[in-house]
């Protein structure tokens, strides 16, 4: 749940077949979101737009996107496209095809830390009527970072075999929303879900001391106020959460924080079933945790354009963006530098590593900044919010102060 499969292409028309195991729709949750994709794409300022393809459910699901309109400010080579999976049912093959002399080719892979959800089948996308809609998918495009989602449907328990493999992951940050599988019906009393949070807590800092780590309350149910024991539930829950949260950090666990039921404000009209949210629920849920996120991460964002952080692919002809990027991001690992020079074309075409098409001054450089070890950040027709979404994307993660 919550794959992406990221390409490129300027492809006029994408079809996609693939065969699912499973019914292909539930009670409460449509077909097009148990079994059906979505498709995103990404224009060379960075902004998102949604396709609708024609789609058919049978022993080979397909979707047909047609009349794609190629028409770009900058080129003609195409765009990204972010297509994303079923939320239930497992794809067992899958064929993308475009027409014959079309571009199509696999974006790069991303260096950037990812966050990382581990919950319940809230976490998975129950129940959204469609894979972009499930609040994980919706936190990843808002944050504009790679997400794994381990939701787990009737489960994601806080189970220490899964905390350890969480363990295992160099994450951005940990989101760990099991509350509503956690009740005291399921796993026993309050106190045994106060030790799991406890000893999940402390083996995620044991091992990834400087990871934040960021635990959801329960969102309630839209027909608690008519059931007693429905409001008992994610009251007991969350009283939980909030005392084991407050004796950590009196503990001194750093880099803990904390999403409340108020935050995530899930409503009367948020739910499906009275446990599941809708699309509306899924958009405040996500809502509230990128509100956390943005300010645990230091990771703000405006209103006008220059304050939106976001990626561009303006001169693909000279140079991959993305590709740029992530190798600045591996060449900080090994190399870290000193000085990091944020620019555009001008700084970009002077010289340094990642090598790029021109080299307008190569022995100035070499002979007075690379002895300063500064590293060239400069990127061709980059823009304010594009630097700005570099800074936010791991670009200054290991630069050496100690000088």
């Amino acid at each position: 749940a919550g794959l992406v499969i990221r390409f490129r292409s300027n492809a006029t028309e994408i079809k996609v077949r693939y065969g699912v195991g499973g019914n292909f729709a539930m009670d409460h949750m449509p077909a097009t979101g148990v079994s059906g994709l979505d498709l995103y794409a990404k224009d060379g300022d960075g902004q998102l737009h949604w396709l609708r393809g024609q789609r058919a459910f049978g022993d080979t699901v397909k979707y047909d996107f047609k009349n794609i309109n190629l028409k770009e400010k900058y080129h003609d080579l195409g765009r990204e496209y972010q297509l994303y999976f079923p939320l239930y049912n497992s794809v067992q093959w899958m064929e993308i095809g475009v027409e014959e002399g079309a571009v199509f080719e696999v974006s790069p892979l991303r260096r950037e830390k990812p966050i990382v959800v581990y919950g319940t089948s809230i976490a998975q996308g129950a129940c959204a009527t469609r894979p972009g809609m499930a609040w994980t998918s919706i936190l990843g495009r808002n944050m504009d970072r790679p997400l794994v989602n381990l939701g787990f449907s009737g489960n994601g328990r806080l189970e220490p075999e899964v905390i350890d493999l969480l363990a295992e992951i160099e994450a951005k940050i940990y989101v760990l929303d099991c509350l509503p599988n956690l009740g005291p019906d399921k796993d026993g009393s309050v106190e045994e879900v106060e030790n799991k949070i406890l000893a999940s807590v402390k083996t995620l800092k044991d091992k990834r001391p400087n990871t934040p780590i960021l635990l959801v309350e329960h969102s309630g149910y839209s027909d608690g106020s008519m059931n007693p024991e429905r409001i008992a539930i994610p009251t007991k829950l969350n009283a939980a959460l909030q005392k084991t949260f407050l004796q950590l950090k009196s503990e001194g666990i750093t880099g803990l924080y904390r999403v409340s039921k108020s935050e995530l404000n899930l409503g009367l009209d948020d739910f499906v079933d009275g446990t599941h949210p809708s699309d509306l629920g899924m958009q405040a849920h996500a809502e509230a945790c990128e509100n956390s996120l943005r300010k645990i991460l230091n990771e703000p964002m405006g209103f006008i354009s220059t304050t939106i952080p976001v990626t561009q692919r303006r001169e693909p002809n000279l140079y991959d963006w993305e590709f740029r990027h992530q190798e600045l991001i591996k060449m900080n690992k090994t190399n870290p530098p000193k000085v990091s020079f944020f620019a555009n074309s001008i700084i970009h075409y002077w010289a340094s590593e990642p090598k790029a098409p021109i080299a307008r001054g190569s022995n100035s450089w070499k002979k007075y900044l690379e002895p300063l070890k500064v590293q060239n950040h400069g990127f061709g027709w980059d823009r304010i919010e594009n630097v700005i979404w570099r800074v936010h994307h791991d670009e200054l993660d290991g630069l050496n102060l100690d000088h």
